[in-house]
């Protein structure tokens, strides 16, 4: 990539906003204009999957593609139901998203964390967890008939760790932050951008108390 101009797009995808059948509107505005506050430019979708997110970016540059996501994203990306609907399941889901140079990147989170996180979604393991220290690429558990697909992708480079990475966020989850703030916890504010916690008492977001003063 060097010498190249790097375009980076903060995608949110209406799918994830969906709940009973319904998009909460006011909700998707606030988190696309919390993204912009920050300088970040967003792009809004539909994609649920994300080798539909990766063919829609192919059609607009024939440049590498790095996608950034957490290491619970990682592990969601094997769950079956992402490609139940393409005949060749699995491995057809994972050569749309890997054709025409894409690259994963990913950011660690400790392991404590990354255990609450499985359990709060059902998901199997696939091995043993450790009590503490990091899940990152090198050491993310799979189950026994995913393990091998997972390393080749791994030391095929289609999946890298991101490096330089901020310590004191690994532990950090979306779900959290927003059950403090619908609970009033005012420990929520040292989760997020100190401009983005301003903008959610000020306007009242995500159930937060509007900060009259």
């Amino acid at each position: 990539m060097a010498g190249k101009e790097v375009v980076v797009l903060m995608e949110i995808t209406m799918n994830n906003l969906l709940a009973s059948g319904q998009l909460d509107p006011l909700d998707f505005l606030a988190r696309v204009d919390l993204l912009g506050q920050l300088g970040l430019t967003v792009l809004i979708s539909n994609h649920l999957e994300y080798h539909r997110l990766t063919a829609y970016f192919r059609r607009y540059t024939k440049e590498m593609v790095g996608v950034a996501m957490g290491i619970n994203n990682l592990r969601e990306l094997f769950n079956p139901k992402w490609s139940e609907k393409l005949p060749g399941g699995i491995l057809e889901s994972f050569g749309r998203l890997f054709r025409h140079a894409v690259k994963l990147y990913i950011y660690p989170m400790r392991a404590d964390t990354y255990r609450r996180y499985i359990e709060t979604r059902g998901i199997t393991p696939g091995a043993d967890l450790p009590a503490d220290g990091v899940i990152e690429v090198g050491n993310l558990p799979m189950p026994g008939h995913l393990r091998h697909l997972y390393a080749h992708l791994v030391q095929n480079q289609n999946i890298g760790a991101i490096t330089g990475y901020d310590p004191a966020v690994m532990s950090i989850l979306a779900d959290d932050v927003r059950r403090r703030i619908r609970q009033q916890d005012p420990t929520w504010a040292a989760m997020v951008p100190p401009t983005v916690a301003d903008s959610i008492r000020q306007r009242g977001l995500f159930g937060c108390t509007p900060d009259v003063r």
